[in-house]
């Protein structure tokens, strides 16, 4: 390379460096000051909160305590540092994953613009690709231990701080998921491709896999919501009156509990004083047992009393608005439209079982007339293809005739998207009731390292399909193997049994969903008739 080359290389890589950076520090500044937000807010619904009566248990234990310490401010832990470390972790992670995403669709613009070297589009290319999937494989899950280890010991109130020996055992996960990825079986052509387009290709089969069980789960969750007759949410609208009874009756639940906890914290306190002497420590109390025994029991049933009483509650309020909402005007276009999303849902079900049942089109390896690539279609979606055909009619929109099947495919990953986005937010709540995060701050960054990973897998499985609408050109027998592999979709694997893979999870967790989902109405149903 000739001098003047280097120079023009460093100065174009130093344009796609700043350019990163400024992705990096909009998404960071100003993205994450709404979403972070909202992803609190989110953790709130998915978690129970305390009940009133631990606070006043913690009331009873600081009124034993002095009034004054002076050496408490050095061992209290800033609840700040726990704070702020999973909170840096979990946006710094999120703002690369999403300006690396960005750089990569950026770099595609800029060669079917023409613009900069290839030379500088393809080193740049591989920076943000390879940077993708070692957020995705290695420092996004190796994050999630971290940050749920890095924490307040309970017992102790000391900050734990990650050590070398916690960060092997957080990093063995991810050694055995990388060895069982290694068993994933890969088609022969992929057996002399580089070790990266290797690891690309494994991962995007394990990316499919998750897009199709997020979608199987949104298309169902969808019209479950949507259509009330499937479900018992037909129901009449929940009155002023009958939402303040619920509240009034959590609030005695919860005054009761308050009461227990009280109670046996003070047998607690008290026993050992009781049996100070020598003859009862050596012959225990059968009967304190007895009756610390039964208070548990009464404790562990109220509290599970006040959860069902808290989730009634919470859905009369939520039926409630969403009557009130609908009743507006901007609520029934809603519905329609969610109706209409619903029935597209429905769409995609019927067509994932007969793109599975009686494929379209046989999968060839062999390549095609015209030579831009094999012909991989595992199935039609004929809904998208309407609307391709519907988009080729637009006077200002030129579409040949065999474009209208690439057009058709962006569609339908593009609905696709729209399945996932609508069934994240109930993942991730159901994510945080699962972990039982108890830290708004906490969960908000467990969900904001979800969101990073799902939406780079995300990525690259669109530029999968990308790469499959809009195939690198083959070599000539006068083009030199370094020209030929310049062009960027060249670096990505070829979209094979990806179709039926995607149908085939989506099945799986939409007929999971739908019996989990019925299950669920039948047996902790909430609502007006329950109360």
């Amino acid at each position: 390379m000739s001098n003047s080359g280097a120079i023009v290389l460093g100065l174009e890589s130093t344009v796609a460096m700043g350019a990163r950076l400024i992705l990096f520090y909009t998404c960071r500044r100003y993205l994450l000051a709404s979403l972070y937000h909202d992803l609190q807010g989110l953790t709130s619904e998915g978690v129970v909160p305390s009940s009133a009566g631990e606070l006043d248990v913690d009331a009873v234990e600081l009124e034993t305590l002095p009034t004054h310490s002076p050496s408490k401010h050095h061992h209290t832990p800033t609840p700040s540092r726990n704070r702020i470390f999973h909170s840096f972790v979990s946006r710094t992670l999120f703002s690369l994953s999403f300006s690396e995403s960005c750089m990569l669709f950026l770099l595609l613009m800029c060669q079917g613009l023409d613009i900069f070297q290839p030379r500088t589009r393809l080193i740049n290319w591989n920076i943000s690709l390879y940077l993708l999937l070692t957020l995705i494989m290695v420092l996004i899950p190796l994050s999630y231990s971290l940050v749920l280890s890095y924490r307040s010991s309970p017992v102790s109130k000391t900050l734990q701080r990650p050590t070398i020996l916690r960060t092997i055992i957080s990093a063995l996960p991810i050694a055995l998921f990388t060895y069982l990825l290694s068993f994933i079986p890969l088609p022969t052509a992929m057996a002399s491709a580089s070790t990266g387009a290797r690891i690309l290709s494994r991962l995007v089969v394990v990316g499919i896999v998750i897009l199709g069980l997020l979608s199987g789960f949104g298309a169902v969750n969808s019209a479950w919501t949507f259509f009330p007759r499937l479900s018992r949410n037909e129901k009449s609208c929940p009155t002023e009156q009958q939402i303040v009874q619920a509240e009034h009756g959590l609030a005695r639940v919860r005054g009761d509990l308050a009461e227990r906890h009280m109670a046996l914290r003070r047998r607690e306190v008290s026993q050992p004083k009781a049996d100070s002497s020598w003859l009862g420590r050596m012959m225990p109390s059968f009967r304190g047992q007895d009756e610390s025994s039964s208070a548990m029991q009464e404790i562990t049933g109220l509290e599970t009393l006040e959860v069902q009483m808290l989730r009634n509650l919470e859905a009369m309020k939520e039926r409630r608005n969403q009557v009130l909402f609908a009743s507006t005007l901007r609520g029934r276009v809603f519905q329609w439209g969610g109706r209409l999303f619903a029935l597209y849902c429905v769409y995609r079900t019927i067509m994932a079982i007969v793109n599975l049942a009686i494929p379209t089109r046989a999968l060839s390896a062999a390549p095609s007339e015209d030579g831009s690539g094999p012909d991989i279609t595992s199935g039609t979606d004929f809904l998208t293809l309407a609307l391709a055909h519907l988009t080729s009619l637009h006077p200002a929109i030129y579409l040949e005739p065999e474009d209208v099947a690439v057009v058709s495919r962006q569609i339908s990953l593009g609905l696709v998207g729209i399945i996932i986005l609508s069934s994240i937010r109930r993942v991730l709540s159901g994510v945080a009731r699962a972990l039982r995060v108890s830290s708004r701050n906490l969960g908000a960054s467990l969900m904001l390292l979800m969101i990073a990973q799902v939406m780079g897998i995300y990525l690259l499985s669109t530029l999968i399909q990308l790469r499959t609408s809009f195939p690198p050109p083959s070599l000539r027998p006068d083009m030199e193997s370094d020209e030929g592999t310049i062009n960027l979709f060249s670096t990505l694997p070829e979209f094979q049994v990806f179709g039926s893979l995607f149908d085939g999870s989506y099945l799986v967790a939409a007929g999971v969903t739908a019996v989990v989902l019925w299950f669920d109405e039948r047996i902790n149903g909430v609502g007006v008739d329950d109360t």
